[in-house]
């Protein structure tokens, strides 16, 4: 009777497990598709902040980047309706409307006011991508492991991509009118310093990942391939950015160079939320290997 019991108590688990699991996966979706969307939002701000300096090049990117980022709008919206358990509307509305704020006025804003506005809507949508990750995971039991490639993937990697994205988008408009402004030089220097701190988080909590998980990651080879490129991006900062001499940098050149670097630590993200997707739940491990 107690091992029939047992056997019933045990299946109607695994039932329920199944169904969070099922529902944690619609939830990473979803975050999927938000780091997609903040990825164009961040080509935007570069793109908008090298028009704004005069360069036409930029001006022509700048209307496909927003198309696109108008249709990606339209699909989250889909997914969020087919998210009902964890889809916080207000919390999207602000989302939304930082994004028309962007969209409708960039033209009219000085570059700084671009940048930080596009920074906002950024920040609120990684926010959300947090909350929405962590909400996800904790559906589930899962390992020490597990839980350091979900910080790694939710929030030490798009920080540090996003720090790369503000220089990018700082560094291109300066590139483009031959000179860096107090304001500019002043966020510059602050990004400079964050970029080598959270490249440093990076390395820490990666050791908090295991070997298996990380074997896996066939991007972060790449990724480490970036370090002498980091650092070209760095000296292409302050040794002529932020120099006072004539600026040698042409904008095309920051913009690929810190693009290149963005791109890899991306596939690095995509390939860790592969992994996160895939982690079992702990119980299901114990139940299927008992």
């Amino acid at each position: 009777m107690e091992m029939n019991t047992a056997t019933a108590f045990n299946a109607q688990n695994l039932v329920q497990i199944q169904q969070r699991q099922q529902l944690r996966l619609r939830a990473l979706n979803v975050v999927k598709a938000l780091f997609d969307q903040v990825r164009v939002i961040q080509q935007h701000r570069a793109a908008s902040n090298g028009a704004l300096g005069g360069n036409p090049f930029f001006e022509s990117k700048t209307r496909v980047l927003a198309r696109e980022v108008n249709a990606r709008f339209k699909e989250l919206d889909r997914l969020m309706e087919k998210l009902p358990e964890f889809h916080d509307e207000a919390r999207w509305a602000d989302i939304h409307n930082a994004w028309h704020t962007v969209h409708l006025q960039w033209r009219q804003d000085d570059a700084i006011e671009n940048f930080e506005l596009h920074s906002h809507l950024v920040k609120l949508t990684l926010d959300y991508i947090a909350l929405l990750g962590t909400q996800a995971e904790d559906l589930i039991e899962t390992t020490a492991e597990q839980k350091a490639l979900a910080l790694y993937v939710l929030k030490y990697l798009p920080a540090f991509i996003e720090t790369l994205g503000q220089i990018r988008g700082l560094g291109t408009h300066a590139t483009v009118v031959e000179k860096c402004s107090d304001a500019c030089a002043l966020r510059l220097r602050f990004l400079v310093e964050q970029m080598h701190n959270q490249h440093i988080g990076l390395r820490e909590q990666a050791q908090a990942i295991t070997r298996e998980a990380t074997g896996k990651l066939s991007a972060l080879i790449e990724a480490q391939m970036c370090e002498p490129k980091l650092k070209q991006l760095d000296a292409m900062i302050v040794q002529d950015v932020l120099s006072s001499g004539s600026m040698k940098t042409k904008p095309d050149d920051m913009f690929t160079l810190s693009t290149h670097i963005i791109d890899a630590h991306y596939n690095v993200m995509n390939e860790g939320l592969r992994l996160v997707r895939l982690s079992m739940d702990s119980r299901i491990e114990a139940w299927v290997n008992r």
